[in-house]
Parts: C-alpha cells; structure tokens; sequence
C-alpha cells in the first residue's frame, strides 16, 4: 500500500490491496454445528515496510463489484495488463470500469456500520490482525456477495482532504506485506477463531490454587507441525 507525492506536495498517488478468500469450508461448517459463534480475523505479514509515519491506520471494507485478479509483478517489462488494476475490474486498457464509471477508479465498496474493519498502528513494522468478524457475517448471511475485501487508508486520493490518509498530502510511507505467491510461510489468512470447550462440574470439589499450579494442559492429538 504506497502514497506516492511529488516533490511540490502535489500528483498524489495511491495503491490499494485487492483479496478474496473462499468461505465455502467455513460456511459448511457453521451449518454443521462444527463451528459456533466464530469471531473472523485478516491477517497480513510485513514484508519490511518503509518510511512509515508516526500513527497511521489501515481500513478493509467489502467489494461491491466481481474482478479477476492480476498475474503482472511491478518488474514487468512491458508491463502486463491482465487483471484488476485502478481503473478497470477486468484489465486491459479497454476492459469493464469500475462503475459506475471511470470517476469511481480504485475499486468500489461497501461501507458504513457492519461493512468496514480497521486496525492502527505506529511507525513499527507490524503484522496486521484486523477484526473482520461484522463483514464476514454479511457474506456468511447473503447480505451481501462476496467480492472480497479491499485494504486501503482512509479517505479518497481523488478527494483531497486534509484530515484523510489518502486525501492529504502527508506522507505516510509505503506498507508492505507478503502476498498469495509468497515462497514464504507467510500469505495472508482469514482466520477463524470459536470457543468449542466443553465441561461439566458435577459433583468434584473446585480446584484450589495448589491444583492449579501443578495441573497441566495439552491437548489431544495436536501434531507438532502441519503443512499447508
């Protein structure tokens, strides 16, 4: 995610990030009974981000509109254009607007209570764990389809404001984070986190705090590691 600024202040220029997940698994077992009351988080791992500002914050909101995802690197030369860019949802220089029409460039989305996430952070590098719960619930109810989310900073670029990440001409740095294609252990995950432990009190005497300090917990049939 970068805001680039001439020299003047002036030509500001953004990046935004496009993702989607399949829910299908999770869906599945929601109905199952497997998963109950889940709490739903986006998790994203720096990949050395530079020059970052003292506090800044980063929002997700859901995608109103289908794209097709890119196959270009940044390296690209000639540049390849397949894929979603910032001014059309399907690539090429001829390709579906983001509509309603090209002054709705970025990407369109969702927004308002129920429809936006956020997380914010200092000049640190950090990984993102954003909450996401209230969006997923909207996909997981059919509210709304799931396109998606957009990441991005506040505001607009092709709004300028003063008190907006994107509008201003303040710089903030650029974020980065490792991506899908990653060779690392590191792409970015939905993750899903519920309550499922059971127990009952029956007619045991409660624990005293000599119990609790040489109890000890593992759990059952948990591998030493997992491949993904």
């Amino acid at each position: 995610i970068r805001k680039d600024i001439k020299g003047d202040g002036t030509d500001v220029k953004v990046s935004r990030i496009l993702m989607k997940f399949d829910i299908t698994e999770v869906s599945k077992s929601i109905v199952r009974g497997t998963i109950t009351n889940p709490k739903f988080y986006l998790n994203l791992f720096d990949a050395n981000s530079t020059e970052l500002g003292v506090s800044q914050s980063l929002w997700a909101y859901p995608v109103s509109q289908s794209w097709i995802m890119g196959d270009g690197r940044s390296y690209d030369n000639p540049r390849t254009t397949e894929g979603a860019s910032f001014n059309f949802r399907d690539g090429a220089t001829d390709g579906t607007l983001w509509e309603p029409s090209v002054s709705a460039s970025g990407c369109t989305w969702f927004s308002g209570s129920g429809y936006e996430a956020s997380q914010s952070f200092g000049h640190n590098t950090i990984d993102v764990r954003m909450d996401v719960t209230d969006i997923m619930n909207k996909w997981l109810e059919g509210t709304i389809p799931n396109d998606g989310f957009i990441v991005k900073r506040s505001g607009s670029v092709g709004n300028l404001n003063p008190n907006s990440d994107e509008g201003s001409t303040k710089r903030f740095g650029n974020l980065s984070f490792f991506s899908s294609d990653t060779h690392t252990k590191y792409p970015p995950t939905l993750e899903t986190v519920w309550d499922d432990s059971q127990w009952s009190t029956g007619s045991l005497s409660p624990l005293s705090q000599t119990d609790i300090e040489d109890m000890v917990i593992y759990m059952k049939g948990l591998r030493p590691e997992y491949k993904e």
